[in-house]
């Protein structure tokens, strides 16, 4: 059963993820990673919601990069088509497009745009004990990784709201310093974890297997726990 929309005042996204990074930040494999997890609901991943990159490797074998899975809201997208102006939606009416591609609402929900750079202090305002977990690589780098992965050619999801090459570089350098300058307002630190460090950060079960593999780029976990310099003020 779907979260009830009457109670949308008091919901305050303790069950949400949220997943913030710019195009070709290797964000889609992080949230590849969170997948793994059994606490993670994946009912929204369907066959249409799915890109592969083949490549081939330094010994001439066919390689997959850029997998992409699940739903991505944004504009050009089938879900979030306004979030490029999310400031302008009430909270009933964003909580009812994460929902609307989801068979349940049951376990931790991960909600990914690229839109979401744009809005995180007001993300965190309306879901307060929402994680938020911001993925970060170079400007140069993500551009560069972002056309390896199929560029304009990756027919999920659609990139139509960038329009060409320049203003993708320009975006992509405005998502990242909107990142970064959220989570250093927090004084929350960008790390390349290990999977087992990014669970425990974000409070899922380990795996039985203990794993040191690193996820493909750095992330901050905001766990909505920031205390001001100023708290003694407003007590």
């Amino acid at each position: 059963m779907k979260f009830p929309m009457d109670n949308v005042v008091k919901y305050d996204g303790s069950d949400l993820i949220f997943l913030v990074g710019c195009p070709g930040s290797r964000w889609s494999s992080v949230y590849l990673d969170l997948c793994k997890n059994p606490s993670i609901n994946t009912s929204e991943w369907a066959p249409q919601n799915k890109w592969d990159m083949p490549i081939k490797d330094v010994n001439n074998e066919m390689i997959v990069i850029g997998s992409h899975r699940g739903v991505y809201w944004g504009p050009g997208n089938t879900y979030g088509k306004g979030f490029d102006k999310l400031f302008a939606m009430s909270k009933s009416e964003i909580l009812a497009e994460f929902m609307e591609p989801f068979d349940n609402w049951d376990k931790i929900k991960v909600i990914k745009s690229h839109w979401f750079a744009y809005h995180i202090d007001y993300l965190h305002n309306l879901f307060p004990k929402a994680k938020i977990v911001s993925c970060y690589a170079n400007d140069i780098d993500c551009f560069y990784w972002w056309h390896k992965c199929g560029g304009w050619g990756m027919l999920f999801p659609k990139y139509t709201w960038y329009d060409n090459d320049s203003r993708m570089l320009e975006k992509i350098i405005e998502e990242n310093s909107k990142i970064l300058k959220f989570n250093r307002d927090k004084h929350v630190l960008f790390n390349l974890l290990s999977i087992n460090e990014f669970y425990k950060n974000l409070g899922l079960p380990l795996p039985e297997t203990n794993s040191e593999d690193e996820l493909k780029c750095e992330v901050a976990v905001y766990d909505g726990s920031y205390l001001s310099n100023f708290w003694h003020v407003t007590r």
